[in-house]
């Protein structure tokens, strides 16, 4: 619904920064109530002048004035100030009109009080008020006021008066039951927020104790095995023939703690400063061939061939998370691969998407390992076909940088006997 700027303006007077979300839902509807009630005055004060009714026309004119009175002091941002002046020369108004009158208006102070417990939060403030807005309503009901009255009102405005009263003040009610529905609501989403956060660190702090224990124990064994070959050669005691055996067999190993360790540097950074993609045209053919020559030593290790069937269009991908993607994923393969097996890497394009799968011939794994591989809660490390070591953290990786370039990683099983994986990425930015 379009309102006016102006009009913007006024519902906004007494709002500042520091005020919580229902204090200030009840201001502006305060300035609206006001508002209208004041625009109300304006047109019936020269409609009972005309209609010679006087004492009509000063009551009018005490609301106007006191709702011009409220939004100027609001204005200023007196908000408790302005809102016990409303409700006494509201309470006046009404004690008023209903002693010259006779008009049944006295229930009007049953939703005054309610009011009183809906916008006022000190309990002494609504001791006060309430006490004052009872103390008049008995007054009425058991005093002869008719001494006072001006001009009698229909028995059946009265009625009128009292039945629209008592709806008002019901309305009130629900309006606070639906204030402290909503105040419950809103504590309950931060409580959940909170432990869902807390959840997330104790998980992350789990994972980071498992990363750095399973780190910690790979180092060693690379390590004692160079100490142990640079302390035989020192000595003398190795033919060049053994020591080349020797050295081939450590570098190896230090190449795959040299993987383990980058992953961790990766999901590490990732943790601390979070992953921002940015995604460009990508070239797969050229990307995968910087890939193979990094894991060249792996395969000639294990004898394994690579076939690459290149028939899809360019990924839309940050280039750095993709290469992360693509070796982590032909690691796996090869580690879980044997000898003399091979490979099988194909890109695609399939319904507006750009696929990649990487097959192996593995002894695959499991329906339980494959739900939880890409879990940050669980760290698991199946060993290789050759004792090859990881730290569990690649596929979890993939998955995160997958995800930041708008893409989807799962794991499916080779027929007959491996595992496969897919990532897929969409055709177009």
């Amino acid at each position: 619904m379009y309102i006016p700027q102006r009009i913007r303006n006024i519902l906004d007077f007494g709002i500042h920064a520091t005020l919580d979300p229902i204090e200030l839902k009840k201001t502006r509807v305060l300035n609206l109530c006001v508002l209208l009630g004041m625009l109300h005055n304006l047109v019936f004060i020269p409609i009972n002048l005309y209609e010679g009714h006087f004492w009509n026309v000063g009551l009018l004119l005490l609301n106007f004035t006191g709702g011009l009175i409220f939004l100027l002091i609001n204005f200023y941002s007196y908000i408790q100030t302005a809102r016990i002046i409303l409700n006494l020369l509201s309470t006046a108004s009404i004690c008023l009109s209903a002693i010259k009158f006779q008009n049944g208006n006295e229930y009007f102070l049953i939703t005054n009080l309610v009011i009183i417990n809906i916008i006022f939060k000190k309990p002494l403030l609504i001791s006060i008020l309430s006490g004052i807005t009872i103390f008049c309503f008995i007054f009425i009901r058991i005093t002869d006021t008719s001494v006072w009255m001006y001009e009698a009102f229909p028995k059946n405005r009265i009625s009128i008066n009292m039945t629209t009263s008592l709806i008002l003040a019901f309305l009130g009610l629900l309006y606070y039951r639906y204030e402290q529905i909503f105040y419950e609501k809103e504590l309950q989403d931060s409580q959940l927020k909170l432990e869902k956060k807390n959840a997330e660190l104790e998980e992350l702090n789990t994972t980071k104790e498992k990363l750095f224990s399973i780190i910690a124990h790979d180092l060693r064994s690379p390590i004692a095995q160079l100490r142990n070959t640079l302390d035989l050669v020192n000595r003398k005691l190795l033919t060049p023939e053994e020591f080349n055996k020797l050295t081939e067999h450590v570098s190896i190993q230090v190449k795959q703690l040299q993987g383990g360790l980058d992953n961790l540097l990766k999901w590490s950074n990732s943790q601390l400063e979070g992953i921002e993609a940015k995604p460009e045209k990508v070239d797969f053919k050229y990307l995968m061939g910087l890939v193979l020559s990094m894991m060249e030593a792996e395969l000639e290790n294990k004898e394994i061939k690579v076939n690459v069937q290149s028939e899809g269009g360019p990924i839309w991908a940050d280039p750095d998370h993709l290469q992360l993607v693509l070796r982590n994923l032909l690691s796996n393969a090869i580690k879980y691969s044997y000898k003399n097996h091979s490979i099988d890497i194909h890109h695609y394009t399939r319904n507006h998407e750009v696929m990649i799968s990487i097959a192996d011939q593995g002894d695959g794994m499991d329906k339980l390992l494959g739900e939880h591989v890409f879990s940050s809660a669980n760290i698991i490390s199946k060993r290789g076909t050759l004792n090859e070591k990881g730290t569990g953290l690649g596929l979890k990786l993939c998955k995160e940088f997958v995800e930041k370039n708008r893409g989807r990683i799962w794991v499916e099983e080779n027929q007959p006997k491996g595992t496969i994986f897919f990532v897929s990425f969409p055709a177009t930015i």
